[in-house]
């Protein structure tokens, strides 16, 4: 990637959950994908702190983290002199998006901690935006859940992962879905 300052840059963030995926504690797994010019600048998954009530509260507490790392990746594009767009935070979950959008206290979202009510604070401020995206296109479900072959193919090409040499799509699938899952259960 080639920028001079003065040049403009996007910024964006995949955020996804999977909604009480372990079968122990009933916690939600979180993820994300930050990108800069479509360049994976990092990525997390990881299980959640709280026991989420609602798959638009696991959705929420992934847009949280997710937000921390967008916000910073827009504060070193400034820092370097890179001009870019209002940085893009995309969710599946069009509950969350209205959640994100509208601003006060919210009957249905009030038992949400108040530390994860920093992604509506940032909308507000014009720091960040968020836009729903469809499930097809959710890069971030990679970090959250096993998937077929076809998607995490998809998903991992979006994300520019090179197969490891001598990899088909098949043994990748079902290598990664193996590790993914032991996490879980060591969490």
């Amino acid at each position: 990637m080639d920028v001079q300052p003065g040049q403009g840059v996007e910024v964006c963030a995949y955020s996804d959950a999977d909604y009480a995926n372990d079968p122990v504690d009933r916690r939600s797994i979180g993820g994300y994908v930050t990108m800069l010019d479509n360049n994976v600048i990092s990525y997390a998954s990881r299980k959640q702190e709280i026991n989420s009530l609602s798959t638009c509260e696991a959705e929420y507490v992934a847009m949280a983290e997710a937000t921390k790392d967008l916000i910073w990746l827009a504060g070193l594009c400034k820092e370097l002199g890179w001009k870019h767009p209002v940085p893009l935070l995309l969710g599946d979950n069009q509950g969350v998006i209205a959640l994100t959008a509208k601003p006060g206290k919210h009957s249905k979202s009030k038992h949400i901690d108040n530390k994860y009510q920093m992604v509506r604070r940032n909308v507000e401020l014009k720091l960040i935006t968020t836009q729903h995206v469809g499930t097809d296109a959710m890069v971030a479900d990679v970090m959250t859940k096993a998937l077929g072959v076809v998607k995490f193919t998809q998903f991992r090409t979006a994300m520019k992962v090179l197969p490891l040499l001598g990899e088909d799509s098949q043994t990748a699938a079902s290598t990664a879905a193996a590790p993914a899952a032991a996490a879980v259960r060591r969490n």
